[in-house]
């Protein structure tokens, strides 16, 4: 055995910690409010414990300590040091709704036995949608007397934050800084593979099964003049983003739902519909579906909107994928990015364990490309082609490994199969057979009945359970360095627009 010496040792964890830093974005003590009425503190302090008992906490967010009403996100958590006196109404007003929106998945997804003690503690009988209606009083009331505090704004500013999906102490005890080595190897030689890919002709990809080809139903190709009006400066609200309604929202979804030709070997090359069977998650193969929901980042500094397309199949198996990868369930996310008048700039794309992330921008909008200093990011294999939006995207992805080997845009051939576009959040509330509800993922982020290998191999880079599937807002997209799908300076950290 290899004896380390102390000195050698404090060295090493000493550099660890100085070059990675801390686990999470770190936050002040709670704030301390008084007067606040006790009937609604106290609803939402036995809320929060039996939604911890019973496991259903929605991990898509993050709450804001001492404020039991508010919920942020990445981006939301980034506005707080943009806004001011006149935006930060609509600011915490953001948080209040994502924290609503959050608890009625979570009491929808609490088990009868779950309801039963919430309403034993709160000493009165509630349903499911009476206990949604005091929540939400008890929301308003709570926000109005705590506005009336003397520094509330400056008190919530210093109460937000965010999680990082990152353990310092994996990375110490792993010697990061000597694993991240050879995965720094690993990983240069895997992206020459994709950029042969992209680079190359469609014809010189191999297929190993059927090629066959999945639109999404009854809508036609972006049409860049009519979806542009919904960006106009007028449509903007105080934080910056368009405000659409329901059905302007699902017209842009629709527009610009790609197109995937996925090579099929196997049931395991189908993605599908989610759901519940015998007590696990399974994809419905028979089913294409498509799952949708809206984000917001920043680009030039500026806020602007994402739609998010992912899909799912069973499982990563096949003579493609890395053994050390295979495992049930699998997942592919593509995202579109708006700049502020609604052109589509920017493409960027992950399998669902946040693994092989990469970007795809428009070519003539990007002046310069500043790249890390170990070669690694931002890894670019690919451009926007052309004949986007006016043509509709075209994903070519392989058997088994699920990657995505190209992105084109062409005239379709007759010979398709539709599929559907679904709402993410009925991911985070999936009905059960016979009654209730229940999220597919974990309230750590980790997509139930999802598993790998993996963490027994790359544990030093510091992500618990990397390599499973994971829920929205939990994606790190970097084992050597840090770096979350969500992180609002995705693109200006790297990229220079015109």
């Amino acid at each position: 055995m290899i004896s380390i010496g102390k000195r050698a040792l404090v060295v090493i964890l000493g550099f660890a910690l100085i070059a990675q830093g801390c686990a999470t974005i770190g936050r002040q003590p709670a704030a301390k409010l008084t007067g606040r009425p006790l009937e609604h503190q106290q609803l939402f302090a036995v809320l929060d414990e039996v939604i911890e008992k019973y496991r259903v906490r929605e991990a898509s967010n993050f709450p804001v300590p001492g404020f039991p009403y508010l919920r942020t996100d990445r981006f939301l958590w980034t506005m707080g040091d943009r806004i001011d006196g006149d935006t930060h109404q609509e600011w915490i007003e953001a948080m209040r709704q994502l924290d609503l929106k959050a608890r009625q998945k979570e009491i929808g997804n609490l088990s009868q036995d779950g309801l039963q003690e919430l309403e034993k503690r709160l000493q009165e009988s509630l349903d499911r949608r009476q206990l949604l209606v005091r929540v939400s009083h008890a929301s308003e009331q709570l926000l109005a007397h705590d506005r009336t505090q003397p520094d509330y704004l400056a008190a919530v500013k210093a109460s937000v934050g965010v999680a990082g999906e990152y353990v310092t102490a994996m990375r110490i005890f792993g010697l990061y800084p000597v694993a991240a080595i050879p995965v720094t190897s690993a990983t240069k030689k895997q992206y020459d593979v994709f950029r042969q890919w992209h680079e190359g002709s469609l014809g010189q990809l191999n297929t190993d099964g059927n090629l066959t080809v999945f639109t999404p139903g009854g809508s036609e190709a972006a049409s860049r003049g009519n979806l542009r009006s919904l960006f106009a400066p007028s449509r903007r609200s105080a934080l910056g983003v368009p405000n659409l309604s329901l059905e302007e929202t699902k017209a842009l979804i629709a527009a610009y739902a790609p197109v995937i030709e996925q090579d099929v070997a196997g049931i395991y090359d189908l993605f599908g519909k989610v759901m519940w069977r015998n007590g696990r998650v399974k994809i419905e193969s028979g089913t294409p579906t498509v799952y949708y929901y809206i984000s917001h980042s920043l680009l030039k500094g500026e806020p602007v909107l994402q739609i998010n397309y992912a899909f799912w199949y069973s499982g990563r198996y096949g003579k493609n994928s890395p053994g050390i990868e295979r495992g049930p369930l699998d997942g592919v996310t593509f995202r579109i990015t708006f700049d502020s008048e609604g052109d589509p700039i920017m493409a960027d794309i992950m399998n669902n364990c946040g693994c092989y992330y990469f970007y795809v921008p428009r070519k003539e909008r990007i002046a310069k490309i500043n790249s890390s200093s170990d070669g690694l990011y931002p890894f670019v294999p690919a451009w926007l082609p052309d004949a986007f939006p006016d043509s509709r995207l075209s994903l070519r992805i392989n058997s088994g490994w699920h990657q995505i080997q190209k992105v084109f845009a062409r005239k379709l051939p007759s010979d398709v199969i539709h599929y559907e576009l679904r709402p993410y959040d009925e991911l985070e509330m999936l009905p059960r057979p016979g009654e209730g509800t229940e999220s597919v993922f974990t309230s750590d982020g980790i997509m139930k009945d999802s598993s790998r290998i993996e963490p027994y191999i790359f544990f030093s880079m510091g992500i618990p359970k990397v390599g499973y599937m994971r829920q929205r807002g939990h994606h790190a997209i970097k084992l050597v360095g840090r770096g979350h799908f969500t992180d609002t300076d995705i693109y200006d950290r790297y990229f220079v627009f015109k």
